[in-house]
């Protein structure tokens, strides 16, 4: 009933009636409803307004403010005092004091420290208005987020309490355990917990990586970052350039896409692309669309040579060699070459592999799969994987010339694993040997004779031990290379385990390599870092000066990331241009070359040696071409001083034939039989490398201060210290329920 009376008095003195009320009810109503227990007029100025005290509420646009006392000017401006609470669905703002304008469904509140509540989310600040219309609020001065596990601080800010979404602007810093972050505009849902940014960002994650770009976004429920423009990572070994990454920290996912360049300083190689994909778990990586690896290499101190490579397409393998020789199929493998393999291995006829299931044919060969120029997902990785390790392909990839060519190459790659073998037993036969000539010595000079028998046997045993595990070990990469498989790397896999992994790199179509001192161009390579060796196949051609090597088949064979040995195998012959229409020429069943610190000491031509050479002298007028000289044996040596030939040596009942340039008979070839000079395939630097290189910024990175929250320690000590002067208190007051019976008694 007073209530009732107070309601009769205003309409009295200020000519409404209870029927403005009623239209309270509208959608955008002008009129602020209000209530409260003592109403009077009072004279401000000239003109008259009303004085509330006592629970007082008003209600407008479906937000309700409550305050000890107001002052009402007018039906749709007041000034609100002492316990301001303003409310709007399930936000809340306590102030000290409000100013609302109803004209502009603005509320402007002001307090020593403002507090704003929405569910799990508290804000506070300094100065907050809010619209109860929009629904928006906004702060300046600094203000300090807290939800959950978040913290976001920032000068200024706006909070749209329909979506729950908090934009900080100016010196924005924020955290939670998966990251920090420092940036100048930053917007964040409070219920999808995704923080997007508009200006240039920097991210710290729990990993210790930087993240940094123009424009992005991180959904933490999803562990997704998003980045769209001048993206950038910083790892303890890498750095990551692209116009959008796409990266998932947990399980290290990531997509490239687009001006990408990965640095890696372990690996010493940087890789470039407009699109590259890796997947974390697996240890398996795509590099697409035009990509380009370049590969440092220290020749001494004072030279840095750089290798290019250039494919359509790369895939790059990681899995734990334990994994694999504890795979069924090794076991199985390993097991029948065991059986068939005696003592000491011996070489099989004609040139073919060892016993057992070395002998494999062809057909059931596994072939590479080649990538399509597209994304591909992990499922799409994990089917050409699967494409790879089939040991029955329905359609084979390659011709029947192809495999023949393959399975060659098998044989070759086992007998050379025999010799390996051999060489061990030799150097464990030959180490025992030694221990017993000096146990003999020792016996001679009366030394005892127990210790040193003793010391004989451990001798036997080593040595018997060191030949077992030298089979052991050649059985064990035959049976990986004849079970070829691509298998996954343990998820589980630690640090400790670094030493374990190998990898597996494929390079499809149009492969061009360059160095300074070398290039080379094939279809298709393959690349193992069990063996560090590379395989070339389909048209390999390789050139080092004026000098060519052409085959069927190229492996290279690196030690300490330096090539050791090249071999040549399938109708190879070495070249050299002398002018544009005379080329010295060398031709063998294999040609080795042997390297030492990276340059050449010696090459070995086995079988059918051919030589075609032509002398040149030099006179007053330049170097001329004087004879030919033509000459067939079973081997050649040639010997390299300073990258040159120095002594050539001629095996095997030479038979050779010289002609001065104008005596040579028509019926004499000044070619041999397969020889093409591939000059036009030769690449330069520009044809396989056209990118450019991003200096590192890991330097400037390093240097930039992390989030330290001035803010949030400022607003935190004057909150204890208002506390302390009993000037303010952290509310968290619901509605009065006079304030709720009233909005139920006008209809809401």
């Amino acid at each position: 009933m007073k209530r009732f009376l107070n309601l009769l008095c205003w309409t009295l003195c200020c000519g409404t009636g209870l029927a403005g009320v009623a239209l309270a009810a509208e959608p955008a109503p002008k009129v602020v409803d209000f209530s409260a227990d003592v109403m009077r007029p009072v004279k401000i100025a000239d003109s008259s307004a009303l004085s509330l005290v006592g629970h007082v509420v008003f209600y407008h646009n479906g937000a309700v403010i409550t305050c000890d006392s107001a002052i009402r000017f007018n039906d749709r401006m007041m000034d609100c005092y002492n316990n301001v609470i303003i409310n709007k669905d399930s936000t809340f703002i306590y102030g000290d004091r409000a100013e609302y304008n109803g004209n502009f469904n603005t509320a402007r509140v002001f307090s020593p420290l403002i507090k704003i509540v929405d569910k799990d989310a508290t804000l506070y600040t300094y100065n907050f208005s809010f619209n109860t219309l929009d629904n928006i609020g906004h702060y300046t001065g600094g203000g300090t987020m807290l939800q959950k596990e978040n913290r976001l601080e920032s000068r200024d800010g706006y909070y749209y309490a329909d979506n729950r979404e908090l934009i900080g602007v100016h010196d924005v810093e924020m955290k939670n355990p998966d990251y920090q972050l420092k940036s100048d505009s930053v917007s964040y849902n409070l219920d999808s917990e995704i923080a997007r940014f508009y200006t240039r960002s920097y991210i710290w994650n729990k990993d210790d990586e930087f993240l940094t770009a123009l424009k992005g976004s991180y959904d933490r429920k999803a562990d997704l970052y998003t980045f769209t423009d001048q993206s950038y990572i910083l790892t303890k070994t890498r750095e990551v350039w692209a116009d959008t990454i796409l990266y998932k920290q947990n399980v290290q996912d990531a997509l490239l896409v687009n001006n990408v360049q990965v640095a890696d300083d372990e690996q010493q190689a940087v890789a470039f692309g407009d699109l590259i994909q890796y997947w974390g778990k697996e240890r398996k990586a795509l590099l697409t669309r035009d990509p380009v690896v370049a590969s440092f290499q220290e020749s001494d101190s004072s030279k840095r040579d750089t290798l290019y490579m250039r494919a359509d397409s790369m895939f790059v393998f990681t899995y734990n060699r334990d994994s694999l020789l504890r795979d069924s199929l090794r076991r199985d493998s390993l097991a029948a070459l065991e059986s068939a393999a005696s003592d000491e291995f011996t070489p099989a006829d004609g040139g073919g592999t060892t016993a057992g299931t070395a002998s494999q044919s062809p057909e059931g060969e596994p072939q590479p799969v080649a990538p399509a120029e597209t994304p591909m997902s992990p499922e799409d990785v994990e089917a050409a994987e699967k494409a790879v390790t089939e040991e029955e392909v329905a359609e084979p990839v390659l011709s029947e010339k192809e495999q023949k060519r393959l399975a060659a190459e098998k044989r070759r790659e086992a007998k050379e694993l025999e010799r390996k073998a051999k060489d061990e037993q030799r150097r464990a036969k030959e180490k025992a040997r030694q221990e017993r000539l000096l146990l003999r010595e020792s016996r001679r000079k009366g030394a005892r004779v127990g210790a040193e028998a003793d010391s004989a046997a451990r001798a036997d045993s080593l040595a018997h031990a060191q030949l077992l595990q030298a089979q052991r070990d050649s059985l064990a990469k035959l049976a990986q290379q004849e079970a070829d498989t691509l298998l996954p790397a343990p998820a589980d896999s630690v640090e400790g385990e670094q030493d374990s992994l190998v990898r597996k790199m494929f390079a499809y179509h149009n492969v061009r390599i360059f160095r300074d001192d070398f290039q080379a161009v094939c279809d298709s390579m393959t690349g193992f870092s069990l063996d560090s060796t590379l395989h070339m196949y389909v048209d390999p051609v390789l050139w080092n000066d004026n000098n060519q090597v052409t085959s069927k088949v190229v492996d290279i064979y690196t030690l300490n990331q330096k090539i050791d040995r090249a071999v040549f195998t399938g109708e190879p012959i070495m070249s050299q241009e002398v002018d544009t229409s005379h080329y010295n020429q060398i031709k063998g069943k294999v040609i080795e070359s042997f390297f030492r610190d990276g340059a050449i000491y010696r090459t070995d031509v086995n079988g059918n040696g051919q030589t075609y050479y032509f002398m040149v002298e030099e006179d007053s007028t330049g170097n001329y071409i004087s004879g030919f000289m033509t000459v067939e044996c079973a081997d050649i040596s040639f010997y390299f001083k300073d990258q040159a030939v120095d002594e050539i040596v001629w095996r095997g009942k030479p038979v050779y034939s010289i002609y001065p340039m104008d005596k040579i008979p028509d019926s004499q070839p000044l070619t041999l039989p397969c020889f093409v000079w591939e000059g036009k395939r030769r690449p330069s630097k520009e044809q396989v490398f056209n990118r450019i290189f991003r200096p590192s910024e890991r330097n400037e990175y390093d240097k930039l201060p992390r989030p330290e929250f001035p803010i949030t320690q400022k607003i935190n000590l004057a909150r204890e210290q208002l506390v302390k002067e009993n000037v303010w208190f952290d509310r968290n007051d619901p509605l009065s329920s006079e304030a709720l019976e009233f909005i139920r008694s006008i209809g809401y």
